[in-house]
């Protein structure tokens, strides 16, 4: 009988319980989806982060969202045998040596990206992370845990993204789109689908719109409407696109900017309900004070009535007064 191995399943757990993350959450800078460059005329603008270097490297990608996920402090480094690493990312489940070589090509790709450091750690190797942003000229920086300030933005990654699966059921189009739709920090936002906008995430326009009908196929995403925006390039200016909205368990990225629209938002709908209510309360009470006073109509038309020998008034909902040869 040959020895058990763990699975990949079991090879994932074990790496994401080693994290000790509260909340089974980890971080990831939005400059790895889209960095800031230089335009041609020296300006700012975006352009594409290091993701889009990974589009052909599904396994390099999943190592590395793995040493995003388990490096919490310190010199943001882990030390796992090769064969943990290629069950987990799906390289090589066997448990020999030929895992060594496997996973050592997808480090040195990410080394060469300037996303990671390999550092000798007694037999084994160390894999340290380097900021998102990969390299830069021929350096790469430090990583330090992200601010959130300007010019530091990041999103978070759930656990879930392993835990139910989607690691394996997601192609490289549903897994860029859904890292840059977690990027945008929004309840409702838009996904750029034009050439330009594409390239801007290092994406081709075919690849976003696969990536987009994966998501929706899955239901992680989620179309809400459409929304006018400025396209100087069509003959209008302007030009409709779909707006769409993450499903769980990926919808748990909000910036403060967007909280507090979403609070006020919510506050705005609050007060007119109140106001719809009160001014329904209002009705009513005018509705309940009319019924009164007919009330009191009918009993003075019936004294006076009484008093010149007529017949009764008929109050509203009650019998009508007696017809003639009928009994009373």
């Amino acid at each position: 009988m040959g020895e058990r191995v763990m699975t990949q399943e079991e090879s994932i757990e074990y790496l994401l319980r080693r994290s000790q993350r509260k909340g089974d959450t980890f971080p990831i800078r939005r400059e790895f989806i889209q960095a800031r460059v230089e335009g041609r005329l020296g300006e700012p603008t975006t352009g594409p982060g290091r993701l889009s270097d990974l589009l052909r490297a599904p396994h390099a990608l999943e190592l590395l969202l793995l040493v995003y996920a388990v490096t919490t402090g310190g010199d943001f480094g882990v030390t796992e045998r090769s064969q943990l690493w290629g069950r987990a990312a799906g390289i090589y489940l066997l448990a020999d040596r030929k895992a060594s070589m496997a996973v050592s090509r997808q480090w040195q790709h990410l080394e060469k990206l300037g996303l990671i450091e390999r550092r000798q750690h007694g037999r084994l190797k160390r894999i340290i992370k380097r900021r998102e942003c990969g390299l830069v000229g021929e350096s790469s920086e430090a990583y330090t845990v992200p601010t959130g300030a300007k010019g530091d933005v990041y999103f978070r990654v759930p656990f879930a993204y392993w835990r139910e699966g989607w690691h394996q059921k997601l192609d490289m189009p549903g897994k860029a789109v859904l890292l840059a739709a977690m990027s945008r920090r929004r309840e409702t936002f838009t996904l750029p689908q034009d050439t330009r906008g594409a390239r801007a995430l290092g994406l081709s326009r075919h690849t976003v719109t696969r990536g987009i009908d994966e998501l929706l196929s899955h239901e992680l995403l989620v179309k809400t409407g459409a929304e006018e925006v400025v396209n100087v390039r069509t003959k209008r200016g302007y030009e409709w696109v779909n707006t769409y909205q993450l499903a769980k368990p990926f919808n748990i990225n909000l910036s403060n900017s967007e909280i507090e629209r979403l609070k006020a938002e919510r506050l705005e709908v609050e007060r007119a309900e109140v106001e719809r209510l009160e001014a329904k309360y209002q009705t009513l009470k005018e509705v309940e004070l009319t019924a009164e006073e007919v009330e009191l109509l009918v009993l003075g038309g019936n004294a006076r009535g009484k008093a010149r020998g007529g017949g009764r008034l008929r109050h509203p909902g009650g019998p009508g007064p007696a017809s003639p040869g009928q009994p009373g």
